[in-house]
């Protein structure tokens, strides 16, 4: 019941400052956060005339409402929209709160470049394994997009030819977009006309759902020897794996999975992550909105090095920007 009055109060005093003729707030991430979970616990019910009445009561408040004419439309207004729960789950940034006539409308604080500049630490590229899936890379593509956030995704043959649609998406929205074989065979168990095959038909199923031919190869299981090199050589594709593995495969614990990236990610990081799991998933956007507080700018691979002035070479392998490989290492 306290936090319900507190929030209440909080509100009351949004409420004076619409009742000023209308005007603005600035919260951060945080604070907006602190307010979803006190207003997770109060429902509808919970807004009633006694809550009001216990709170006129106060004389600080009581002067807010005397001054904030439209208080009781602001109130349930802010509740009902949930704005403040919208906020916590998918804002990587600060907002505003504009209130005009007892109105609440959310508007997110753009930062000027400069700005924006002075707070980046560093690049990170995260990218995705073994899918389109049908059902869970759409939401992934969603909290992305919802993020402005670009991934690179590392997709297989079958499932581009069965998902076309959300590769097309994909593309359009700008990820970037490399192979990971047809059929996910381990390259160094198999013949080199057989890793020749799975590049070509997988580079082809991209090809017609993108209109673009892929750069980039991660090999199976990362698996790769002088042939594999050879061929992604003579097929003027960059073999890229990854620097930071939290193993989201295996754990399938969401949590477990975002502490893992976030503690061992830094710039020019490459993150391996599956989008045929749902644990990963949540990983991923925990991890991301928690990079973002700290400083962290999400980018393809391309584009990570590229900010290094770096070029991706055919045929080299390339865990991060401050680790390149050859086969045997």
């Amino acid at each position: 019941m306290k936090k319900a009055l507190l929030t209440i109060y909080l509100l009351a005093f949004l409420a004076f400052l619409a009742g000023c003729g209308g005007g603005s707030i600035v919260l951060g991430r945080t604070d907006g956060a602190v307010l979803a979970s006190q207003y997770s616990t109060i429902s509808d019910d919970n807004i009633s005339q006694a809550s009001l009445n216990n709170m006129e009561e106060n004389a600080a408040v009581m002067q807010a409402v005397q001054l904030g004419q439209n208080y009781n439309v602001l109130l349930l207004r802010t509740f009902q929209s949930g704005i403040f729960r919208e906020f916590a789950n998918f804002s990587s940034g600060p907002f505003e709160l504009d209130m005009i006539g007892g109105n609440v409308a959310l508007n997110y604080v753009s930062e000027t470049a400069e700005t924006a500049a002075e707070n980046i630490v560093g690049h990170i590229a995260i990218t995705f394994d073994d899918g389109p899936h049908p059902v869970l890379t759409p939401l992934l593509l969603d909290a992305l997009e919802e993020r402005g956030i670009l991934a690179t995704f590392f997709l297989l043959g079958w499932a581009v030819d069965s998902n076309p649609d959300i590769v097309a998406r994909m593309y359009e929205a700008g990820h970037s977009i490399g192979n990971h074989s047809y059929r996910h065979p381990r390259f160094t168990d198999i013949s080199r006309q057989r890793i020749v095959d799975e590049i070509e038909h997988t580079n082809n199923a991209i090809l017609a759902a993108t209109g673009s031919l892929p750069t980039l190869l991660r090999p199976p299981y990362g698996a790769r020897n002088n042939t594999v090199l050879d061929v992604a050589r003579q097929m003027d594709m960059s073999v890229v794996l990854w620097s930071v593995d939290p193993r989201d495969w295996d754990h399938r614990n969401a949590l477990l999975v975002s502490e893992n990236i976030i503690n061992y990610a830094s710039d020019g990081s490459v993150v391996l992550l599956h989008d045929i799991h749902e644990t990963s998933i949540e990983a991923a956007i925990l991890a991301i909105d928690a990079l973002i507080e700290r400083g962290y700018v999400f980018v393809t691979v391309e584009e990570l090095f590229s900010l290094s002035e770096l070029t991706l070479q055919a045929g080299e392998v390339y865990r991060s920007i401050y680790h390149s490989i050859g086969a045997s290492q």
